[in-house]
């Protein structure tokens, strides 16, 4: 997969993450539970083959991208399963590492944009030499 498809997909598995995670006013989902797996599988998958692409050139990109998701997807459950007790707090963490995940992804999605052009005239350099 080149790195442009990659952050095509990154871009899909992300819409597709906002669209499943849509709920009614009393928080339950309104979507099919196959959608929201699917929507699971994909940015597993999305997240895996991201941190291998990125592993060798942008080693720290790699890392900040893994913690930004497992503290998302971790602060999600955390919310799910505590919020009613502890209230705001968790919110409040869970939206906050929401917001560095989108940031970090949107990151991830130009350095695999700026590969793709750099391996291109790498390409064309080699190619004319």
């Amino acid at each position: 997969m080149k790195n442009k498809t990659l952050a095509i997909f990154g871009i899909v598995t992300y819409v597709l993450s906002v669209l499943s995670s849509a709920t009614d006013l009393g928080g339950n989902s309104v979507m099919p539970m196959f959608l929201i797996l699917i929507s699971a599988i994909a940015t597993l998958i999305y997240i895996i083959m991201v941190v291998i692409r990125l592993w060798k050139r942008l080693k720290y990109l790699s890392i900040i991208f893994i913690l930004s998701s497992a503290a998302s997807i971790v602060l999600g459950v955390i919310q799910i399963i505590v919020a009613p007790q502890y209230g705001n707090i968790i919110i409040i963490l869970n939206n906050l590492a929401r917001v560095i995940d989108f940031i970090v992804s949107v990151w991830v999605i130009v350095q695999l944009f700026k590969m793709s052009d750099e391996q291109t005239t790498n390409q064309k350099n080699t190619s004319l030499v």
